[in-house]
């Protein structure tokens, strides 16, 4: 797997969780130090359908990578601009297509810009710089439960104090991102 530590990665076990408020959040405190880029993937695997609303489903050889260049709606790619991410990003993938997606998502974009990406998928075929997920209540999604052993920070649905606590201890150094442990309780 290849380690790219300017990428931090927001993955969660279920939906609603606030993944995408953490992203904003994150977007937010950095952006002015950084210029952030965010993505969001979606990887639509066989039975998952009902998890992933109105993303179109795509071929497991295809990926298809949209650039958001409005804010003003309600969609995660639009609040990542809304939140100051220089550019957003919505990722569909095949799960065979993915390393080449991401390949061309660098291609695209450059890779030393610091990104924030909402995903679960990303750090099954990445390591980056830091990988937090959002547990829920509810049992984990069946691919979820093994990322929950992977992740630098675990964080519980939709604590917002907790969120900033997580944020306060991190910065990006070098365009890569670093986690300093702050006193967190579950």
């Amino acid at each position: 797997m290849k380690h790219l530590p300017n990428l931090l990665v927001v993955g969660g076990t279920g939906r609603n969780l606030g993944k995408t408020t953490l992203v904003e959040m994150l977007i937010e405190q950095f952006h002015e130090k950084a210029g952030l880029m965010a993505l969001k993937t979606s990887m639509l695997l066989p039975g998952e359908e009902y998890l992933h609303g109105h993303h179109k489903l795509i071929n497991p050889d295809e990926f298809e990578l949209l650039e958001e260049k409005d804010p003003s709606g309600n969609k995660d790619s639009q609040r990542y601009l809304k939140a100051g991410a220089t550019k957003s990003y919505f990722l569909s993938t095949g799960e065979n297509a993915i390393n080449r997606a991401m390949d061309y998502f660098w291609k695209k974009t450059g890779n030393s810009t610091p990104v924030v990406a909402e995903s679960n998928v990303l750090c099954n075929y990445y390591i980056p710089g830091l990988f937090i997920m959002v547990k829920g209540k509810q049992p984990a999604k069946p691919q979820a439960k093994a990322l929950l052993q992977a992740a630098d920070v675990v964080v519980p649905e939709m604590d917002i104090d907790f969120f900033k606590r997580v944020i306060n201890g991190l910065s990006i150094i070098n365009g890569c991102w670093n986690y300093k442990e702050v006193e967190v309780t579950l």
